[in-house]
């Protein structure tokens, strides 16, 4: 039986098929620059000549990936023989500074994910795993990039929003963020909060590298500091005003997700609030076929062998009451993520 009911199950398989090869389109298109160039080229677009010409590819190559573009939606007839972004598409595939930017995500799929995916079958059969920090240096500086237009986001819109956060962040908190990657979240929040001072902790040797380097080419290199963790010790007591957890949680080993818990809410002062941006994995089966829950499935079957265990809503609730934390906001976002808000007690 299909998802969808309406769709024939051959229907729904070509659909499927459909889909990977749109994905890999879109790749290639990011990575020659073929749709920022088709961007730059104005209303009237581009031709597929003119395109191959100015980027030093093959022309026919071109022309049957404009008019594969064309099929898709994602392109549409201009000018005379010229193909142009169809709506929104530069926001969502060229513009790297808006944050509905998806073009990263696409590259991170046909590139790495394919890659993991084509090891499952040896990894069922062994049980093994290949975790976000094995995957090289590369890959960790990728999915920081892929991740910087929500990162502003958190640091000037949905912090802020939380009540009573804003007056902490104007008058200089203190933020921990946990899983800090290549740094990118804490030196936003710092450029935006010219009061706080951030500390970044992560496992990820080729992340914390990179947060070295970008935190000594910001702005903000006074302000932000970083440290590896060996998973489960941040060693702070009663010192940070905020915790932040940007796509992390889920990430954290299931056997020791409790315990890094308990240390962030240790490292909190009292009153002091652990903000989470995550997936929520449904509680049943009726929610595995409700679309608020799409990006959650699909990260966990994508991230199985990082050895990454999406939590569900009650498993969340059981984290945040055996850590000594209140949650006061759970809200979706954008029917892809959940944000979570809780207090230390």
């Amino acid at each position: 039986m299909s998802q969808n009911p309406t769709i024939e199950p051959t229907d729904l398989m070509w659909d499927y098929l459909r889909g990977f090869h749109a994905v890999h389109h879109m790749a290639i298109g990011t990575e020659l620059g073929l749709f920022a160039n088709i961007d730059a080229a104005g209303e009237g677009g581009a031709t597929p000549a003119n395109l191959a010409d100015g980027l030093g590819l093959h022309p026919p190559y071109v022309d049957v990936w404009c008019r594969t573009g064309y099929h898709y939606g994602l392109l549409e007839a201009g000018d005379t023989d010229c193909f142009r972004l169809s709506e929104m598409m530069d926001k969502l595939l060229v513009d790297g500074n808006d944050p509905r930017n998806l073009a990263p995500y696409v590259v991170t799929t046909a590139r790495y994910g394919s890659d993991d995916l084509r090891s499952y079958p040896e990894h069922f059969r062994t049980g093994g795993t290949h975790r976000f920090q094995e995957h090289g240096d590369e890959f960790s500086r990728h999915v920081g990039a892929a991740t910087a237009g929500f990162h502003t986001v958190v640091a000037r819109r949905m912090l802020a929003g939380i009540s009573g956060l804003k007056e902490t962040l104007e008058a200089g908190a203190m933020v921990l963020d946990v899983g800090c990657g290549v740094g990118g979240l804490m030196i936003k929040i710092a450029q935006t909060w010219p009061n706080c001072r951030c500390h970044g902790v992560d496992i990820d040797p080729y992340g914390i590298e990179a947060a070295k380097a970008n935190i000594a080419e910001s702005d903000v290199s006074d302000r932000v500091t970083v440290a590896a963790v060996d998973g489960t010790m941040i060693g702070r007591e009663g010192e940070f005003d905020l915790a932040t957890m940007f796509e992390v949680l889920h990430e954290i080993d299931d056997g020791i997700r409790a315990e890094v818990v308990k240390d962030v809410a240790r490292s909190l002062k009292p009153g002091g609030k652990l903000f989470i941006i995550d997936e929520t994995y449904p509680s049943d089966l009726a929610g595995l076929r409700d679309p608020s829950y799409n990006f959650a499935v699909q990260t966990q079957f994508n991230e199985l062998i990082w050895g990454n265990l999406v939590p569900t809503l009650e498993m969340q609730t059981e984290l945040f009451e055996g850590a000594g934390l209140k949650e006061i906001v759970r809200e979706p976002i954008g029917g892809i993520f959940t944000m979570l808000v809780a207090e230390k007690v």
